[in-house]
């Protein structure tokens, strides 16, 4: 279960609030508390700029884990009400592929992790970048000017402060910490192969 004090944060955040600010205190203790359990871990957590003025959701707060400048967990939030309305759901979907795809280049583990906030509910997001595809698969929206749910309410199934929701957070930030440290030690091992070969 998550601690006492980042439950607490969750608490505080008003639940009709309009404003990410308001879940910006819950989140910011919460991505401490998963990738940096020591003061050793040589990681470091930045806000990521806006894509782009004409997107709803740039001013949104957006966060990206890096280890050594390589991008390795990224999570984007959103206030709660944002999850009753599908323009704002399909705002926030697209923002989270156009960052995962602009992270592409960058990232030299296997997968890059995403997740989506609104208020506490929160939803994954993976890109595989072997191939740049990612989960969940993108639904297109058809061309007759009528809004299809592509991005259905239900893809933030999780609770952040219930054990379910702490425990899918924690599944994917365990899994990028293992592709960080395996990826570190490929290349320790391909370095010292090259080296003794040269």
């Amino acid at each position: 279960m998550l601690p006492q004090k980042v439950l607490d944060n969750f608490a505080r955040i008003p639940a009709d609030t309009t404003n990410a600010n308001d879940c910006n205190g819950a989140y910011n203790s919460l991505v401490y508390y998963a990738f940096f359990p020591t003061l050793s871990e040589p990681r470091l957590i930045c806000p990521f700029c806006p894509l782009n003025e004409d997107d709803p959701a740039t001013e949104r707060a957006t966060f990206v884990a890096f280890t050594k400048r390589q991008p390795l967990f990224v999570l984007q939030v959103h206030p709660p009400g944002y999850i009753n309305l599908l323009s704002t759901r399909i705002a926030a979907d697209k923002k989270m592929r156009k960052i995962l795809r602009s992270l592409f280049p960058e990232t030299a583990m296997p997968k890059l992790h995403g997740v989506s906030a609104m208020g506490q509910k929160i939803a994954f997001y993976s890109m595989d970048t072997i191939n740049g595809c990612i989960l969940p698969e993108n639904v297109p929206t058809a061309g007759d000017g009528e809004e299809v749910d592509t991005v259905p309410a239900n893809r933030w199934e999780f609770d952040i402060t219930t054990e379910a929701g702490h425990q899918q957070f924690m599944r994917a930030v365990n899994d990028a910490i293992s592709m960080e440290r395996n990826c570190e030690s490929w290349l320790k091992w391909l370095n010292e192969a090259l080296c003794i070969t040269q």
